[in-house]
């Protein structure tokens, strides 16, 4: 069956996505069935034969969320790129992402400031096992090639190339006003432009040092 034809498929992607936007604009605990059910156009009997009560449906919010993130991760960084080239695409990945679903990191630092992590632990698990891990191995090949510094920790390494983008897309609204772009944050020009400095900035902190001669 085509899933763009289905309305059963249509019904709950609308139901997932005002979940999405309200969980993240708002919290957990101050969403309600009632408000999402709105925000999607559908009654609340519909919400619940997809979803058997709150917190099953922000359950598959999150899923839905990092589980993008790792299927595309994988998706584009399979084969065998060069470290430097693999840290780069994990950047644009992140980007492009990001871009895409801009209510995703707030849901995601909400899940964190709200209850520490605790609804996210099994897609955390399972984004160490698979993005983050592949990330550091990513690092740790670039160190054996001496292609990156070798006395860098691989997952702290890691954790920098991530920090930039996530905390740039969360804190927009800030960076606007830094950058004289008001509140509604960089323009999608300056964004892009951001995200490859990310990436040169990223690569340059992991290139070993270059002694003056």
């Amino acid at each position: 069956m085509d899933m763009k034809a289905d309305p059963t498929h249509d019904s709950r992607t609308s139901i997932l996505d005002a979940a999405e936007l309200l969980f993240a604009r708002r919290g957990f605990q101050s969403t309600t069935i009632k408000a999402i059910a709105g925000a999607a156009g559908v009654n609340t009997a519909l919400l619940y034969y997809y979803f058997p009560d709150k917190q099953g449906l922000y359950h598959a919010v999150l899923e839905r969320a990092f589980g993008g993130l790792i299927l595309e991760g994988e998706d584009r960084l399979a084969g065998a790129l060069d470290p430097e080239q693999a840290v780069r695409a994990f950047v644009a990945l992140q980007a492009a992402y990001f871009g895409r679903h801009p209510n995703r990191p707030h849901l995601f630092v909400r899940e964190l400031l709200d209850h520490g992590a605790e609804h996210a632990a099994g897609q955390l698990t399972r984004l160490a096992a698979t993005l983050f891990r592949r990330l550091h191995e990513i690092i740790e090949r670039g160190q054996a090639a001496g292609q990156f510094r070798p006395d860098l920790e691989p997952r702290r390494a890691a954790i920098s190339v991530i920090s930039q983008l996530a905390w740039f897309q969360v804190a927009r609204p800030a960076i606007g006003i830094l950058v004289g772009a008001g509140t509604a944050g960089p323009s999608s020009s300056w964004v892009d432009e951001f995200s490859m400095h990310a990436a040169d900035f990223a690569v340059s902190a992991l290139r070993p040092t270059r002694t003056p001669s």
